[in-house]
């Protein structure tokens, strides 16, 4: 009897040992898979720029001159045409199908327009938090910025003023700057801009937009002077095309590959050689709206880097209107004070993680 009891438990244990090991490997295996998971949850997603084109509420700020976007200011700007503006913008940023990580946006009046932009029916399957500041612009328009907070946690945040050295009166937009770390550890710098226009004329404007420039190389000269190896993606309406002095030179942002230490990268610039646009004015389309990256990220130095090193302009026939010449430009929500009801006078542009 006690050799038949011995005999049983030596079984069990032998079974038992076996059953455990089995066990942790599978664990170990779960593990792993997580973990490779959890590395690569941004690969494949976009990085998204779009000015929107004037998303105001409906509310009168007494402290902007906002007046216009209101229902008795000139646009009659009413809760329908709100509506059908967020929802516009909406299904423009799901045409794109590497979902969205990040969006920068231009052309926002306030936090709650971020609010009902992220409760959009097209927008709540992402977990979507908000960076916004309320800058300077007389009108009361602001960049903004939307992130996938289960894909990237925001570990610091400030607005950057732009201001002119010979004039400290001057009003605009300030520069967004979030920086981050993408699930997996890897971290980067986000910028978003909305330069002064070239309303009153290129050359007449064009030393706003230096000084914009020089505003943002300077912060990025500080970042890379602390980390040579920064990932940093740069979004913006530059209202410049990718060869002006402003970008080029002073920001020096260059095409494809770098000559120096420090030269970021414009992924549209390529785009613009080839005669495609992100906005049109008198029928000549022009890449004012540009992704702008870091050697690290066009190098994929430091665990990011770019699908074909190039950004997309969405270009999809819902976004474009069509005269009857053929010739194209994005569907806007205005003409003048005439209401088209289309989605921005801006294309998207984005880039494809790796």
């Amino acid at each position: 009897m006690n050799k038949i009891l011995i005999l049983g438990v030596l079984i069990i244990s032998i079974y038992g040992c076996e059953i455990t090991e089995s066990d942790f490997d599978d664990v170990n295996m779960i593990e792993q898979e997580d973990s490779n998971e959890t590395h690569a949850e941004f690969a494949g997603r976009s990085i998204v720029f779009y000015n929107v084109e004037n998303l105001f509420d409906t509310e009168n700020d007494p402290h902007t001159n906002d007046d216009e976007f209101t229902p008795l200011g000139d646009y009659k700007w009413d809760e329908y045409r709100y509506e059908t503006k967020l929802d516009h913008i909406s299904k423009a940023i799901n045409l794109i199908d590497e979902k969205p990580i990040i969006i920068g946006l231009s052309e926002i009046e306030n936090y709650k327009v971020l609010e009902d932009l992220i409760n959009e029916k097209g927008m709540v399957d992402v977990n979507y938090g908000i960076v916004h500041y309320n800058s300077p612009d007389r009108r009361g328009i602001d960049c903004g910025l939307l992130y996938d907070r289960d894909a990237f946690t925001v570990i610091n945040k400030e607005k950057i003023p732009v201001t002119l050295s010979y004039n400290r009166n001057f009003k605009t937009r300030d520069i967004i700057h979030v920086f981050g770390e993408f699930s997996g550890g890897v971290e980067a710098h986000i910028f978003v801009n909305h330069w002064s226009s070239r309303r009153e004329g290129k050359k007449q404007t064009e030393h706003k937009r230096l000084e914009a420039a020089e505003t943002l190389r300077a912060k990025i000269d500080d970042i890379l002077a602390d980390n040579p190896a920064a990932n940093i993606i740069v979004l913006g309406d530059f209202n410049d095309h990718p060869d002006d002095d402003s970008v080029e030179e002073i920001l020096r942002a260059k095409e494809s590959g770098y000559a120096n230490e420090g030269d970021l990268i414009n992924m549209i610039y390529d785009n613009h050689v080839n005669g495609e646009g992100t906005s049109v004015h008198q029928r000549e389309w022009a890449c004012l709206d540009q992704i702008i990256v870091s050697q690290s990220v066009y190098d994929q130095k430091s665990g990011l880097g770019v699908v074909k090193n190039r950004a997309k302009i969405l270009r999809k026939k819902e976004l474009v209107y069509t005269y009857k010449d053929g010739g194209q430009k994005p569907s806007s929500t205005y003409g003048g004070r005439k209401y088209y009801g289309g989605y921005s006078d801006h294309l998207p542009v984005y880039i494809i993680l790796k």
